[in-house]
């Protein structure tokens, strides 16, 4: 079972979600909850997995599922700071391209 901490802050102009530990199929639906009350309440989100350690197919899905709502809203869901396995996951499924930060001139 995945242990996964969650939190978001508002900085400047946008909510920052931080999302720490493991993302597993046990525990997913409370990063859905959050991403959907950050992406909700804010037109640009920053996902910050720079503590996230681990992420499965369940995690993927939420992230890309976030991203298409906010879309939807005419929002910003973009992920940063991920490092090791999780980067290497979101690289070679090509989530990380989709997910990719904005660039400067698109905010």
């Amino acid at each position: 079972m995945g242990v996964l901490t969650v939190s978001t802050v508002e900085i400047a102009d946008h909510l920052v979600v931080r999302v720490g530990g493991e993302c597993d199929m046990s525990v997913s639906d409370e990063l859905a909850v959050a991403l959907t009350a950050a992406t909700a309440s804010s037109p640009r989100t920053e996902v910050d997995l720079g503590a996230l350690r681990f992420v499965d197919s369940s995690g993927l899905h939420v992230l890309v599922m976030a991203y298409h709502a906010a879309q939807s809203r005419r929002a910003v869901l973009y992920v940063t700071n991920a490092v090791g396995m999780v980067a290497t996951v979101l690289e070679l499924t090509g989530v990380g391209a989709l997910l990719a930060p904005p660039s400067q001139d698109a905010r």
